[in-house]
């Protein structure tokens, strides 16, 4: 009966995640978009997603008017698994320059900062300065550096970036994590 219990379970468990090795998956962007609210901050900001060979990429960059050497982030991921069943993966609120000083810590995060750190020459640490371009090229998610098992779906973030308590900047993002053919 115990046996019969664990098979049930286990079954039910891996019906649901439907898991796939990182390896054999791909990361498809639907959406990737980056909106600013302080003109008085931003000489300038870009952003163009596109999809070669069925991978997504995201140039862009972005120039202030005035050195930033504070700034928060407010970043949230929600999941959708193919039966449409929701899951909040995160929604956090930090310290910004904290989080690119020890990404290393958090192993989700760290995918993210080591991914922009390799598609940008410019160094990621407060304070981030005036008249400087800072630009990514052909930013990709790196599945190789995901964990090893990731379910199929679709998610949706949306990261907020504050500074003096005032929002400045909001990226989007919408996608999906599918299988290779």
């Amino acid at each position: 009966m115990n046996t019969l219990f664990w098979i049930i379970i286990s079954s039910s468990v891996i019906s649901l995640m439907k898991p796939v090795i990182s390896g054999e998956m791909s990361v498809y962007f639907d959406e990737f978009v980056i909106k600013y609210w302080m003109p008085d901050l931003f000489e300038k900001v870009e952003c163009e997603l596109f999809h070669i060979d069925n991978r997504s990429y995201v140039n862009g960059g972005f120039m202030l008017k005035r050195n930033v050497s504070e700034m928060s982030v407010r970043t949230a991921m929600d999941f959708w698994k193919p039966n449409n069943q929701k899951m909040k993966i995160y929604d956090v609120r930090l310290d910004a320059c904290l989080l690119l000083r020890t990404a290393h810590k958090n192993r989700l995060f760290n995918i993210y900062v080591k991914s922009f750190k390799k598609h940008t020459k410019a160094n990621l640490i407060c304070p981030f300065k005036a008249n400087y371009s800072y630009t990514f090229t052909n930013w990709q998610v790196e599945t190789q550096d995901l964990p090893s098992f990731i379910p199929v779906g679709t998610f949706r973030t949306i990261t907020e970036y504050f500074t003096q308590q005032q929002l400045g900047l909001r990226i989007v993002t919408s996608g999906k994590f599918t299988a290779k053919n």
